[in-house]
């Protein structure tokens, strides 16, 4: 994948290989920042529920550090470890974020119905790994750029590669709020279809037939629901962000695919040895 070869930054534009590394830096860049912004919320609405003599206030707000240190930790380890495997591999190991955000839902369930600290350490070990993924993506992004095109115009093609940062900056937590949304709803629902329909309208002052405009007025909600419904009913509180896991999972999977397809630049693309752009043509020959 390096080339000794060097490709303009309007040429790139023209290459396969362009919007594959933009679709590969789109998918990691979601995950990270999906994760960046759920993982405090998990971390206090279902371990410290589970263990509030472990998972503390101070516990939470050191979690949130060590976030930060991953991020940070991610940036410098990975793009010095990505001079001795490759970019293209350095790549690769991001997508061990896939399994480790699956894992997730499974590891709230199982802590759900029995509190433990395995669960915990391995949801804390889990997003520190996949945040210094997102700390390396960056980091690495330039030297990846020189190793496809060359290293004469990286700065120009870099600027238009973050784009995709900016893509997921506005899907990311749009797309975490839509999905949990979506299980918010749906647990209400399912908790509302367990309570009496009397003892329901007692407690909200409207029949079950108003339930969504009572859970967009927020009048709704899974703790008040939990205080009418029969006993014995299972919190969905730890499963609210399943949804955005799995959605996590998919665009780490496109990132993988994207990075597997990146290919060596054909050589229509390539500078003339006078310094002058490549002209594309319609078929390589």
């Amino acid at each position: 994948m390096v080339s000794d070869k060097n490709v303009d930054h309007v040429t790139a534009l023209r290459t396969p290989q362009f919007y594959l590394l933009w679709t590969a830096v789109m998918g990691n860049a979601v995950a990270g920042m999906t994760l960046m912004t759920s993982a405090k919320t998990v971390m206090t609405d279902v371990f410290s529920v589970g263990l509030p003599m472990v998972v503390t206030a101070g516990f939470a707000t050191k979690y949130v550090a060590s976030l930060s240190a991953a991020n940070s930790a991610g940036r410098l380890g990975w793009s010095g470890f990505s001079d001795v495997i490759g970019r293209k591999n350095t790549y690769f190991l991001y997508g061990l974020g896939l399994p480790i955000a699956a894992s997730i839902p499974a590891l709230t369930a199982s802590f759900t119905e029995n509190p433990d600290t395995l669960p915990l350490y391995c949801f804390y070990g889990g997003t520190l790994a996949m945040i210094s993924f997102y700390g390396g993506l960056f980091s690495t992004l330039p030297a990846y750029i020189a190793d496809v095109y060359g290293s004469k115009h990286v700065g120009a093609i870099h600027g238009r590669l973050l784009t995709a940062w900016s893509a997921a900056a506005i899907a990311g937590p749009n797309t975490l709020a839509y999905l949990r949304n979506i299980s918010y709803s749906d647990a209400c629902e399912k908790l509302t279809a367990t309570v009496d329909p009397a003892a329901f309208k007692m407690a909200f002052g409207a029949p079950v037939g108003d339930l969504q405009q009572l859970m967009d007025m927020k009048t709704v909600t899974i703790a008040r629901l939990m205080e009418i419904c029969p006993p014995g009913t299972v919190d969905p509180s730890p499963t609210l962000y399943d949804t955005s896991m799995y959605g996590v999972c998919g665009m780490l999977g496109v990132a993988l695919l994207a990075n597997t397809m990146m290919r060596p630049v054909a050589s229509k693309y390539h500078m003339k040895e006078d310094g002058a752009p490549a002209q594309a043509q319609e078929k390589e020959k």
